[in-house]
């Protein structure tokens, strides 16, 4: 009896797996009908989820086909008409995706050893020239799912792809030879598509290859650094590694742009600054006064390296030179007001006796002087209310006191 049972069970096993193969057999037949793809998809991912076929190659080999043998069916019926309603460019780039991720899987499967132990692949060749010969599609079809806003996972999946391909180790020699600067711009996009979808460790990861590959738009070390902020923000234990990581990009973004986007040196002085660094962070600016003396910003950004450094007399200094400028921007203006009113104070309250002369200093070089710059910053932005208070303060010092 023992011996029937375990015969019946046998042939059960047999069954079942002769089942799911039956199913991969009957999916392989749809490959290429487009009206057929979603049928197929829901027999593959029966046979993936199968323990008697998750593990064998054919599952995985026919489930890529399918998805490859749809986009060419897609891209053959697009030439002939391209507003054939039989065809959507979304499902196309999805069809990408798919048709590398299933041939990902069955690549390591065809190259089991057999009971001989030898290994004998027998569709890696097919896959990997499918795969290879698409590269191009992928940046494409990238490009339409983020225009078409499917920015993560879609977008964001397709431009990895493309740039991840040249550095495989099964990369022919046309792939291989995809520009720096391409790929570059690939991770990019995909970092851009992965923001948008608040997938930050996805963006970040994205936006480091991109900088590395040599990147040329500055917005990368913005968007990276950007990731690093608000990854900080979301996780307390990230706040040092992130510190860390915001210096080194801020420092890779100035040796590469210089004060063509202030962000850079900014976010570098400020890093210096949570250090306690205050000699490197006046040492890195004072020299790039010296190549660019005509900048206004460089004085207000070390007058608030020296106020961080308790040297009120080196600060107050350069608000002053920073706001001679006529061109300086409303926050250099705003921070020169601020400084000079609260200078002005601190002497004020140090006043002792009948010191007219040294109160009318403070009225002239110090409050008037901060309430005309204060106006400067007003005329560049009439709705900023940080300006208000600023004028209020001053205002309130000049009429109480005079």
């Amino acid at each position: 009896m023992k011996k029937i049972l375990t015969m019946a069970l046998c042939l059960a096993a047999v069954g079942s797996m002769s089942a799911q193969k039956a199913a991969v057999d009957q999916a392989a037949k749809m490959s290429g009908k487009l009206d057929k793809i979603g049928e197929a998809r829901a027999l593959i991912k029966d046979a993936a989820a199968n323990p008697e076929t998750s593990g064998d190659v054919r599952t995985y080999y026919v489930a890529g086909k399918l998805e490859f043998d749809a986009f060419d069916e897609g891209f053959k019926k697009r030439a002939i008409n391209p507003d054939d309603p039989a065809v959507n460019l979304i499902d196309m780039g999805n069809q990408l995706v798919n048709g590398y991720e299933m041939f990902l899987k069955a690549l390591p499967l065809d190259s089991v050893p057999n009971e001989k132990g030898q290994v004998k692949p027998k569709h890696s060749k097919e896959m990997l020239g499918k795969i290879l010969g698409h590269h191009n599609d992928y940046f494409q079809f990238g490009g339409e799912m983020f225009n078409n806003k499917h920015y993560y996972p879609e977008a964001y999946n397709a431009f990895m792809i493309y740039g991840d391909m040249p550095s495989q180790p099964w990369a022919d020699k046309t792939v291989k030879a995809t520009p720096d600067s391409v790929v570059a711009l690939a991770y990019h996009y995909a970092g851009i598509g992965a923001y948008s979808g608040n997938a930050l460790d996805k963006a970040l990861a994205a936006f480091e290859k991109a900088r590395k590959a040599g990147i040329t738009d500055p917005q990368n070390y913005v968007y990276e650094i950007a990731c690093w902020q608000n990854l900080a923000l979301r996780d307390s234990t990230l706040e040092d590694r992130a510190k860390k990581e915001i210096e080194a990009i801020a420092r890779h973004g100035y040796e590469s742009f210089g004060i063509s986007n202030p962000l850079f040196l900014n976010n570098l002085v400020n890093s210096m600054l949570q250090q306690e660094r205050y000699d490197d962070a006046v040492a890195i600016v004072t020299e790039q006064i010296g190549k660019t003396p005509d900048k206004a910003f460089l004085y207000g950004l070390r007058g608030y390296i020296y106020d961080r450094k308790n040297d009120d007399k080196a600060s107050l200094a350069d608000y002053r030179k920073a706001a001679e400028f006529a061109d300086a921007d409303i926050e250099t203006l705003k921070n020169a007001a601020k400084k000079l009113y609260t200078s002005g104070s601190a002497v004020w309250n140090n006043i002792e006796g009948n010191q007219p002369e040294a109160r009318q200093d403070v009225k002239v070089n110090y409050w008037e002087a901060a309430k005309a710059i204060a106006e400067r910053a007003k005329a560049l932005d009439a709705a900023d209310t940080d300006v208000d208070r600023i004028l209020d303060s001053i205002n309130y010092a000049l009429e109480t006191y005079f």
